[in-house]
């Protein structure tokens, strides 16, 4: 006799700091139908956010100390793992990414992707259109020019926050030594193009407004720099030259 095939998990989940004056509205107009469960951690907030979190019933954790983008990232994926996710979206619950992105995003999960990217922009006009800071443009265009020549992938958009993962993709890589700060995402991509892992993108729509407008400068030139720094360490894991994040995951 056949077993049955195993049930699909797919849950979302929500990395926040100080997120408390756009969660409530942000999860009223989540699609949870989609999902199987929301994970909310909460990276040290100061505003609430974590108590209100759990006043809407969402599953909430709530670090001690601030960890950073990617520590609390890779925190929020160990719970849903944990959790039994097949599935995990990662979408920011401060309504900067609209939610829409996410039906047709598991259907590329469906067709065989094992990671899904959103896609913003599709021109310089768009940029300035969704509020982006004019200053902000030439730059984000040129280190999302730089991945598509070193990685050899026509895709547009390599960093934005909206993302879908699947297990099976996590399991390939070595995701938990990537960076703590926001480059965590940019080394996850990398190492699934390394891997030659399905990457599919899905149209997602933004709005940029007051602070949520993007980095300062500042962390856009740490930013950038950390983006040459893991093309250059993809350059050398392809011709032999492994660092940790390009090594093969520990069971």
């Amino acid at each position: 006799m056949i077993p049955p095939k195993k049930r699909t998990t797919i849950i979302a989940v929500f990395i926040a700091y100080n997120a408390s004056k756009t969660l409530q509205e942000f999860y009223k107009r989540f699609p949870r139908h989609l999902v199987d469960d929301i994970i909310l951690v909460d990276d040290a907030s100061q505003d609430g956010t974590y108590q209100l979190a759990r006043q809407l019933g969402i599953t909430a954790y709530q670090n001690p100390i601030n960890l950073g983008y990617g520590g609390n990232l890779k925190r929020a994926l160990e719970l849903a793992l944990d959790a039994g996710g097949d599935i995990m979206i990662d979408i920011h619950p401060d309504g900067e990414y609209d939610a829409s992105a996410i039906g047709p995003a598991l259907k590329k999960i469906e067709n065989g992707a094992r990671l899904v990217l959103g896609r913003r922009f599709n021109n310089i006009f768009e940029m300035l259109q969704h509020g982006m800071y004019p200053w902000k443009v030439f730059p984000l265009m040129f280190i999302d020019l730089l991945p598509r020549l070193i990685l050899e992938r026509r895709f547009i958009d390599f960093h934005q926050g909206f993302r879908v993962y699947s297990r099976e993709m996590l399991d390939q890589i070595n995701w938990q030594e990537n960076a703590n700060n926001y480059i965590f995402s940019f080394q996850l991509i990398c190492q699934a193009f390394f891997k030659n892992i399905p990457i599919e993108q899905v149209p997602v729509t933004v709005l940029y407004k007051g602070e949520k407008r993007g980095a300062s400068l500042k962390h856009s030139v740490i930013y950038t720099l950390g983006t040459i720094h893991t093309l250059i360490l993809y350059l050398l894991a392809r011709i032999g030259f492994r660092s940790c994040i390009f090594q093969e995951p520990f069971d």
